[in-house]
């Protein structure tokens, strides 16, 4: 499962905006696509839209769309004008979802950086540290509500603090989680891994 643009919910050439909608009304555009007989149909978000674009992707696949797979992810970052006419960099990622799609997952290596509450600076530094430890390669793992923390501090270990690091893979899925209450969740997950 290897693998921008937050706003409308779906607009040619078979790609679905991922913004502030319910994540529902994404899965939804995405089924449409495949269902007016299209064989692939790509989910782009940037921002705080990357962990909803991930969730589409998983209802979409697990719930709706038998025979439809994950075929690549891209993260990247883009340049967006402010509205002081200042400009600021944001991350963003590409899932593309196709029929009979058989992308596998990236090798996970065995430096692991799990990213949860803290700042996203917090998880740079970690990953940093791992690779001026002499790691050749660091995975980065986040799930629910800090996947688009997970892309955006990968993003900036590429463009700030590591040069010459390369994303080497992306996977994402669900993983099932256990509530205080006894019920069990599915949470939306992401592996990145970067090599230098």
């Amino acid at each position: 499962m290897v693998g921008q643009q937050e706003g409308q919910l779906g607009s040619g050439e078979n790609v679905v905006y991922i913004g502030k909608k319910p994540t529902m009304n994404y899965v939804l555009a995405v089924v449409t696509q495949f269902n007016n007989n299209n064989s692939q149909v790509t989910i782009k978000a940037r921002g705080k839209s990357i962990g909803r674009a991930v969730d589409v992707a998983e209802v979409a696949r697990k719930r709706f769309l038998n025979g439809v797979a994950i075929g690549s992810i891209r993260l990247g970052s883009e340049e967006l004008a402010n509205e002081d006419g200042t400009r600021s960099k944001v991350s963003s990622i590409h899932i593309t979802l196709g029929r009979g799609a058989q992308a596998g997952g990236p090798d996970i290596p065995e430096n692991v950086v799990y990213v949860g509450k803290k700042p996203t600076m917090s998880y740079v530094f970690a990953v940093v540290t791992q690779f001026n430890s002499n790691a050749s390669r660091v995975a980065i793992k986040a799930r629910g509500n800090s996947i688009q923390k997970a892309v955006d501090a990968a993003e900036i270990v590429r463009n700030r603090f590591v040069p010459g690091a390369r994303v080497e893979g992306v996977a994402i899925g669900s993983e099932e989680l256990a509530n205080e209450d006894g019920t069990k969740s599915n949470v939306s997950s992401i592996h990145i891994v970067l090599g230098k």
